[in-house]
């Protein structure tokens, strides 16, 4: 009997040491691959930084009205995608042919000056739940930006803004790149956004009570001139009976701590 025990003691203490070296490997294994994750993180945030300064860049030099100029620039995308047909001289007897521009398409991703847009969506003019009195939300619209992270304040974090389908329901998500698992979502673009911006509130690293204004729709880049323009041009756009005209957006409250990393800082530090 006791080299019976002996044997299953034995052969216990070797499974548990094949156990041992397998979760040392695989923890080494997991380090290595949470350290490529960290540095492919801050890459990407590094390269849509430096994409954003150098499409805004090329847009200065070429001498094209900025995405702030509000009425400016959205005359500019409409006429940049809009057709272009020449008709022909009814004096004339014979008829001389048409020549059709066809609109080109936009090209994403697009930079709107603080926001990347990757996707403008589709418009669901038929379900009313999908557009407002002021505001329309496309579905599989999808826009990145940097703002800060909602656990520790002091970091930058690359946020991906969605906006789904969820049975005929907008279902509206604020994703941070740095911590998928505390992924922000809700039927309104604002609901959203409170509650990023009360995880901010709730960091250890905040002190004071920030001012802080709920703007679901600027946030997501809807408000953006270029990105109504670009809605404006779809075919559904006339559609949305309860749309009465885009909200008029405040210039200054994109420097908001609501908004803005920078303005951010200054209640932090």
């Amino acid at each position: 009997m006791n080299l019976k025990y002996k044997r299953r003691y034995e052969s216990l203490k070797r499974s548990v040491k094949s156990y041992l070296l397998e979760n040392a490997a695989l923890t080494d294994e997991i380090c290595r691959l949470q350290a490529e994750l960290s540095v492919t993180r801050s890459q990407r945030l590094y390269l849509i930084e430096r994409l954003m300064f150098h499409e805004g860049l090329e847009k200065s030099n070429s001498g094209r009205p900025s995405v702030s100029n509000g009425k400016a620039d959205a005359a500019e995308t409409t006429k940049k995608y809009s057709p272009v047909v020449s008709h022909k001289n009814p004096s004339e007897d014979k008829p001389k042919n048409v020549t059709i521009v066809r609109k080109k398409k936009p090209m994403f991703p697009m930079n709107l000056n603080n926001v990347l847009l990757h996707s403008l969506g589709e418009i669901i003019s038929v379900n009313p739940n999908f557009h407002t009195e002021s505001w329309i939300y496309p579905v599989g619209y999808v826009a990145t930006r940097i703002y800060a992270h909602p656990k520790d304040p002091r970091k930058k974090c690359v946020f991906t803004c969605k906006i789904l389908n969820n049975a005929g329901i907008p279902q509206f998500q604020i994703i941070p790149d740095n911590d998928l698992d505390g992924v922000f979502f809700g039927e309104s673009a604002n609901m959203c956004h409170m509650e990023l911006l009360n995880s901010i509130q709730r960091s250890p690293c905040v002190k004071i009570k920030i001012p802080f204004d709920v703007q679901g729709e600027v946030f997501f880049g809807l408000s953006n001139q270029k990105t109504q323009s670009l809605l404006m041009m779809d075919p559904a756009f006339h559609q949305c009976t309860n749309f009465k005209g885009f909200a008029v957006q405040n210039v200054q409250s994109l420097n908001s701590a609501s908004l803005s990393f920078e303005t951010l800082q200054g209640f932090i530090s």
